[in-house]
């Protein structure tokens, strides 16, 4: 009886991580990929969420919208600059949201498996945990 509530708290955990995405737009532009993962076996580990997308636009452009969805979701703001060139932007520590992380990747740049970021597009991984 004690796998049901653990199965039950894991789908509860990934339905709220779906809504969050939701929230903050994860899922705009093309949808590469859409993985789930943890919360199964022995020794759980942390139940996540993971969504890959191609947007129009450029790099900077494409992060400070996906920032300020993020914002208007109810995460606190990053410092300026919020995320430098190649390296992720993450928000924890607010109440009732996972913790997020923002990467994106300009055109030419190879995004996970799908290979390079196609011309006038920009890459982006919205990980929430």
């Amino acid at each position: 009886m004690m796998w049901f509530r653990e199965r039950r708290r894991v789908n509860a955990r990934r339905t709220h991580l779906s809504e969050v995405a939701d929230s903050v737009g994860a899922r705009r532009g093309v949808l590469l990929a859409e993985k789930r993962t943890g919360g199964a076996g022995i020794g759980n580990s942390p139940v996540s969420l993971v969504i890959i997308t191609l947007r129009p636009g450029s790099e900077n452009e494409v992060a400070r919208a996906q920032i300020e969805s993020a914002v208007s979701a109810g995460y606190t703001k990053p410092p300026e600059p919020p995320c430098s060139k190649g390296r992720g932007c993450s928000f924890y520590g607010q109440p009732h949201l996972p913790m997020l992380t923002i990467e994106t990747y300009s055109s030419g740049v190879p995004i996970s498996s799908f290979g390079p970021v196609p011309e006038g597009q920009t890459g982006v991984i919205i990980s929430l945990s």
